[in-house]
Formats: structure tokens, C-alpha cells, sequence
């Protein structure tokens, strides 16, 4: 396998690790993440090693097809939880701009400051 520029990722080259030596890329893989783990806030440090072990206990002694479809299965769940958490945020901004404008109506200065931009 090539050496790289760790923010570079080459499918290529991983695939023929994981295809010649399965423990290798374990191993590497493994690193990787943890070196990506570490990068983020505490919270997110957590959060991701969280993630990381329940995938890792769900596909203890599967095959590789039924790895996949637990990946996959992980990857629906969170986007269904993003999803969630936008709707939650879009509602709060209309909250928030609901007040702004309610506000602008009935304060004169806040609506010369909203005027002056």
C-alpha cells in the first residue's frame, strides 16, 4: 500500500490491503480512527468511540456482507437522527425570527438598528 498524506484517502489502495492482508488493514483501519477520534471536542471524542464500539460489538463474527448491512443500517439511523435534529433547529429559527419580528413591530430600536444594515 502507497504512503499518503493522511487527510488523502485512496479506495484503491485500501481495498487491495483488506484483499492481501485482512489483519493489516485492521490495523490500519483501527488507527485511522482513532486518529480521526481524536481530532474533535471531547463530547465528539466520546460520542465517536460510543459509535465505534456499538458497531464493533453488532458485527462481531460477521461476514462481510452482514457488516455492510449493519454499516448501512448505522448510517439510515443516523441520518434519520439528523433529520430529526434539523426539523428541531428549522422550528427553533422560526421561533426565534418570529419574536425578532414581533419585537421589531413594537421596539423603535430595534427597528432603527434592523434599518441602519
Amino acid at each position: 500500500m502507497a504512503e499518503h498524506v493522511a487527510s488523502e484517502f485512496d479506495f484503491y489502495d485500501w481495498a487491495g490491503l483488506y484483499q492481501e492482508n485482512p489483519a493489516e488493514f485492521e490495523a490500519r483501519r483501527s488507527a485511522a480512527l482513532m486518529i480521526e477520534l481524536a481530532r474533535g471536542t471531547p463530547e465528539q471524542c466520546a460520542a465517536g468511540r460510543a459509535l465505534l464500539e456499538s458497531f464493533d460489538k453488532r458485527v462481531a463474527g460477521c461476514n462481510t456482507q452482514e457488516r455492510l448491512q449493519v454499516a448501512a443500517s448505522m448510517m439510515a439511523e443516523s441520518a434519520k437522527q439528523l433529520n430529526t435534529e434539523l426539523e428541531m433547529l428549522k422550528h427553533a429559527l422560526s421561533s426565534i425570527e418570529g419574536v425578532a419580528s414581533s419585537q421589531t413591530k413594537t421596539d423603535p430600536l430595534v427597528s432603527i438598528g434592523k434599518d441602519s444594515q
